[in-house]
């Protein structure tokens, strides 16, 4: 059997009120736990926000490659490789969530 622990706060979820809290929690001495049924870090990184936007990104590079004569650059034909675009996708949900705090850090431009 599992042993018991005790805990001063009880957060549900981990989506991105429920992280900040924690952690802001936790730095100030409190035995803080996190409940979190299926994403670490809630359904943004994982499903949400951020996939939606890296995939968009991926269009929006192909768009501008399709019409880059317009600005003045010449390029061959354009294709979309759909399987490198989801394989980006999941490599940055994979980093998001096997790593919150790293995440955040990269995102502010620091090294762990």
């Amino acid at each position: 059997m599992s042993q018991s622990e005790m805990f001063e706060i009880l957060i549900l979820g981990s989506g991105q009120g429920g992280k900040l809290l924690a952690w802001t929690l936790a730095r100030s001495g409190k035995k803080v736990a996190v409940v979190e049924r299926q994403w670490v870090g809630g359904s943004y990184p994982a499903v949400a926000c951020l996939p939606s936007k890296n995939e968009i990104w991926s269009a929006r590079v192909a768009h501008l490659a399709q019409h880059a004569t317009r600005f003045g650059t010449a390029t061959g034909p354009v294709r979309t490789d759909m399987a490198a675009v989801r394989a980006r996708k999941q490599g940055m949900v994979d980093r998001e969530i096997a790593c919150p705090a790293c995440a955040k850090a990269a995102a502010r431009g620091e090294t762990r």
